[in-house]
């Protein structure tokens, strides 16, 4: 198995429970950075490899191979700041890896990502439409409605734009749903819409 863990914003203290199980019961740790390392550090000694911009490539097509042989025995975590399913590294990673082996499993593990903790600093309350995107917003591949009290008529509207679109409820709770759109829905709905869809 190997796991992608999310380190979180780059507080200790906010690290989950579940990424802290994580990395102290995988046979081994790796992180691409300092920061990283010191966060993991605190728990377990880790492996740092270290991915620089002129080499990446590189780097990574030495790593995935040999993690696609390393994960069919053993669990290996990859542990970066944020939420590895956010613009990370793991990414690239985990893509590779099952394309050399099938066979091996991936499982990723949500942190606190940065665009909520930084509301959480500056005491704002969210309680209104939110935008969250890159520069590129024109074009938006990924879109995510809180709240999706009716997600059938949220999810006609996207597919109209070309997105595909799923149903998640109670995500990590008792009564888990992943699900086509349907009429009506709990307060903890979301509906989540991608026009490219990376996974592993």
């Amino acid at each position: 198995m190997l796991y992608g863990v999310s380190l979180g914003p780059g507080d200790f203290e906010l690290l989950t429970l579940k990424a802290y199980k994580v990395l102290r019961e995988v046979e081994e740790v790796i992180v691409p950075g300092e920061l990283a390392y010191e966060i993991v550090k605190k728990i377990r000694e880790p492996r740092l490899v270290k991915i620089p911009m002129g080499r990446a490539e590189e780097v990574i097509e030495e790593l995935s191979s040999e993690l696609a042989e390393k994960c069919v025995e053993k669990d290996v975590a990859f542990a970066a700041l944020g939420d590895v399913a956010f613009f990370s590294t793991f990414q690239k990673i985990a893509e590779k890896v099952v394309e050399k082996n099938e066979s091996v499993k991936i499982e990723l593990i949500p942190g606190v990502p940065s665009f909520t903790s930084v509301f959480s600093k500056l005491k704002l309350f969210v309680n209104a439409p939110i935008l969250i995107t890159t520069p590129e917003f024109e074009d938006v591949k990924f879109k995510v409605v809180l709240k999706a009290k009716n997600p059938k008529k949220i999810s006609e509207a996207l597919e109209e734009e070309g997105f595909e679109v799923v149903q998640a409820e109670k995500i990590f709770m008792d009564g888990e749903k992943i699900c086509e759109p349907e009429e009506k829905a709990s307060y903890f709905t979301m509906v989540v819409a991608w026009k490219e869809k990376s996974t592993s």
